[in-house]
């Protein structure tokens, strides 16, 4: 897992949450997730690049990257609690044994515990197909590089269209952030600004200026 860490993870706030989840529970150890984001320590050192991102955001952010790269693990109890677990392969296998509450790990929480997929992986399977190591590794990298919400709205626009796969998505996403993307409302607002500057001042605007033609 330390092999991974160094060679795949390039984001500080990632590598910052995994060494808190490593720090605050050892190897075997669950942390509850509310705890995690609230560590005084943490919260200064995801300040540290001079970021005006909202801290919380930022944290939640690295912890869902780590979580979907398998570094760290996410289970729920039956309150709702959400507890986390370095990925190694011990807690790998006593995770997503089939007992209520794993023996190997201990268990302040209550009820039986649920391994949490990550978000993007369950809607990936549900509308495009199966999260392949290739894949896994593609939805890693697309949240490095763009919001969540992006990857998920890509996912139902490849759904819409019935395009469904992988390229398709990093397409809507490639496009999105060169050209940038608003909603309907404000796309019918820019458009209607880019007319009228066309009109005014681009390439034909000669035909379009007043008193160029007659009142009709």
């Amino acid at each position: 897992m330390l092999a991974r860490l160094i060679s795949d993870v390039w984001d500080p706030i990632e590598v910052k949450v995994v060494l808190a989840v490593a720090i605050m529970g050892g190897v075997s150890e669950p942390v509850r997730e509310s705890f995690l984001i609230e560590e005084p320590t943490l919260r200064h050192g995801a300040r540290a690049d001079g970021s005006d991102r909202d801290v919380s955001l930022r944290l939640q952010e690295g912890l869902d990257r780590a979580i979907v790269r398998g570094l760290v693990l996410r289970l729920l109890d039956e309150t709702g609690t959400r507890w986390l677990l370095l990925g190694t392969d011990a807690n790998q296998r006593t995770a997503r044994a089939p007992i209520a509450t794993p023996a190997d790990i201990s268990p302040p929480w209550h009820g039986t515990l649920i391994l949490e997929r990550p978000s993007i992986f369950t809607m990936y399977e549900q509308n495009i197909g199966l999260v392949t190591p290739i894949i896994a590794d593609r939805l890693v990298d697309a949240l490095e590089r763009y919001p969540e919400t992006w990857i998920e709205d890509a996912i139902g626009e490849s759904v819409n269209y019935n395009r469904r796969n992988w390229r398709y998505i990093q397409r809507i996403l490639e496009n999105w952030a060169a050209e940038g993307r608003n909603d309907e409302a404000d796309r019918r607002g820019a458009q209607g600004d880019i007319t009228r500057e066309k009109h005014l001042h681009g390439k034909y605007s000669h035909l379009f200026r007043r008193g160029d033609l007659p009142d009709l």
